[in-house]
């Protein structure tokens, strides 16, 4: 029988190899070091040159990133993310080297320590993905369900972190579909024999009913699919832990109050820790927006006169009205008429210096006083204007749920999606943000911040 690994489990083996691949590459690094310079490569040659052990943890620290599912199993994403660890390490090295000198620090055994991991790690991801996607390692995966909630199952378990798994087939009463990229093998009321006989390891239900239907006419049969040893998970619950985003189209009536409510109550940070960092971080913010300010404001003179600034009414937490305020990056017309309209990827109205404050995020510097002010925090949803909210209420389910915490200057929807101009683009920037809100917590915070410093510096902002 199938016995796959679990996350932890994987995540453990990538550990303990890439813990043994950078000890060989030091070990090996000293060897070949040893050659060119006329050492014997002893055990008091090692100890003598300890010192270059430290680079073994901070590898290991350093490919934490790569051991995600979706990146272990993705080979272009772990060659990036070795690359971006072996030039960060240089760097560290290059400090060390002018802190503490050459004569402890030789190059020839960084280069050496660098290329040697690089090669040995690179190696071993691509030795551990061929394993992990291969029997007794690899999952087989049984889909149970009906409506639409089938084709989106489909598309989550088409993520990279689904490589190491094979779709055995589709249990539903619904026509064949292309997109399942898998046969019908039987109806759901058969889910638990097909369980067995295919030897299933992961059940994914997806189904088009209320969680109330779903436990009235399943949970028996999932119950004995559990016993036979498959792992039994709801599709908006894969797409949540695989996507970190919220199905917001496939979620039931009663989602707010049995799994965001009680689970974001649960996890949310220290209202007093949000707001010291949110503190912090601003008072930084605005320190360096007192250097930058006369030069933005001197640029958009130039570019297109005043005024300097742009300011709009949004809706902050519990939908209370705040006025915000950012460098002005449009025409001074860009809506003579009066009526709102969404703003584009590549919106004419834009000017010049405009595009580029955009890009670095440095038309928002104002706003951190609106932040100082406590009407918006460093890290939430996007703030919205209320006539944009007053129609996304109507059309997306949950839209209001965003108003339950402090809007942001940046946060897990801005740093993970482009800005959007339609409904369909605030429904993915929802998703994430539902995503936030139920996991919200200071260390999810700081990293939304530092990929959002990434942003700014690889002008990635829209």
């Amino acid at each position: 029988m199938s016995r796959p690994l679990r996350t932890s489990e994987r995540r453990l083996v990538l550990i303990i190899t890439d813990t043994a691949a950078v000890t060989t590459a030091v070990l090996l690094a000293l060897w070949t070091w040893s050659l060119t310079a006329g050492f014997p490569f002893n055990p008091a040659f090692v100890r003598a040159h300890a010192v270059w052990l430290l680079a073994v943890p901070l590898w290991v620290v350093g490919l934490v990133p790569t051991r995600q599912s979706r990146i272990a199993l993705d080979t272009w994403a772990t060659v990036r993310g070795i690359i971006h660890v072996a030039g960060v390490l240089l760097l560290v090295y290059m400090a060390a080297f002018f802190w503490i000198g050459g004569e402890r620090l030789p190059r020839l055994v960084a280069l050496y320590v660098l290329w040697d991991a690089t090669l040995l790690v690179f190696g071993w991801r691509v030795a551990a993905q061929w394993s992990f996607t291969r029997a007794p390692f690899s999952r087989r995966i049984l889909v149970v369900g009906s409506g639409l909630a089938l084709p989106k199952a489909f598309e989550v378990l088409g993520d990279p972190s689904f490589r190491d798994a094979t779709i055995v087939g589709v249990a539903t009463l619904d026509p064949p579909c292309a997109e399942w990229r898998a046969a019908i093998v039987g109806s759901p009321s058969e889910v638990d024999e097909l369980t067995r006989r295919l030897n299933v390891t992961d059940l994914v239900v997806a189904l088009d009913r209320s969680v109330g239907e779903i436990e009235d006419r399943w949970v028996q049969r999932l119950l004995r699919c559990q016993e036979a040893g498959a792992v039994v998970v709801r599709m908006a619950q894969l797409y949540e832990d695989r996507l970190r985003r919220v199905p917001v189209e496939h979620l039931e009536p009663s989602w707010l109050l049995t799994n965001f409510f009680d689970v974001a109550r649960s996890r949310d940070s220290s209202p007093l820790a949000k707001r010291l960092l949110d503190v912090i971080v601003a008072s930084v913010v605005a320190a360096v927006g007192v250097v930058l300010a006369p030069v933005i404001s001197l640029a958009i003179m130039v570019d297109s006169g005043r005024p300097l600034f742009y300011r709009q009414d949004r809706l902050g937490r519990g939908g209370r009205p705040f006025r915000m305020t950012k460098f002005r990056t449009m025409r001074q017309d860009a809506e003579g008429d009066g009526t709102a309209r969404w703003s584009a990827p590549v919106d004419p109205r834009v000017t010049r210096t405009g595009r580029l404050l955009r890009r670095t995020r440095l038309d928002e510097l104002p706003n951190v006083l609106a932040v100082l002010r406590g009407e918006m925090s460093m890290v939430g949803p996007r703030p919205e204007r209320p006539q944009f909210i007053e129609q996304l209420e109507r059309q997306v389910p949950f839209y209001r749920a965003r108003l339950t915490v402090a809007p942001g200057l940046t946060g897990w929807a801005q740093v993970n999606s482009a800005y959007g101009d339609s409904v369909a683009d605030a429904v993915v920037k929802l998703e994430y943000d539902l995503y936030y809100i139920k996991h919200q917590s200071f260390w999810f915070d700081a990293l939304i911040l530092f990929r959002t410093v990434g942003t700014m510096l690889r002008f990635g902002g829209q």
